[in-house]
């Protein structure tokens, strides 16, 4: 969809996706099914968007990779467990066959936010794991390019 149609069809599912940029997680707040269905979708979306947008003009790429950037750093901080293996197939989709030049600023976003910037040891160690664990499939998927 977005490939064809473009950015215009981003706007209807704007809304959607801008809770995942602003949201912070909290458990118990919906059950797991509704909540994995929305994760879902919104890795659905966002592998759609950065594959979709090397078709867009220049200022319509920029604004969409705001939009993934700020999704992409609130899903590293605040997702739960249970949703890691649909954003790490995600970001694997993402980099699926692209050259390391064309998504050099997803990998920026994606190494720059491994580390947590603070917090208590215990709890700062178990969010990098977590981080590594999304990380972990764009390792492998761009390391046999050499990259």
């Amino acid at each position: 969809l977005l490939k064809a149609y473009g950015p215009t069809v981003l706007n209807g599912f704007l809304p959607f996706l801008q809770t995942f940029s602003a949201e912070t997680q909290v458990p118990g707040r919906e059950g797991s099914d509704v909540y994995m269905g929305k994760h879902c979708l919104a890795a659905e979306l966002v592998g759609g968007l950065v594959r979709g947008q090397k078709y867009w003009k220049e200022e319509d790429q920029l604004q969409a990779r705001e939009l993934v950037k700020a999704i992409i750093v609130n899903i590293m901080s605040n997702t739960e467990t249970e949703s890691f293996g649909i954003w790490a197939a995600c970001f694997r989709f993402c980099v699926y066959d692209r050259h390391p030049r064309d998504i050099a600023w997803l990998t920026q976003v994606l190494f720059d936010n491994i580390l947590p910037q603070s917090g208590g040891l215990g709890q700062s160690s178990l969010l990098a794991c977590k981080r590594l664990v999304l990380v972990k499939p764009v390792l492998k998927e761009l390391s046999w390019r050499g990259a």
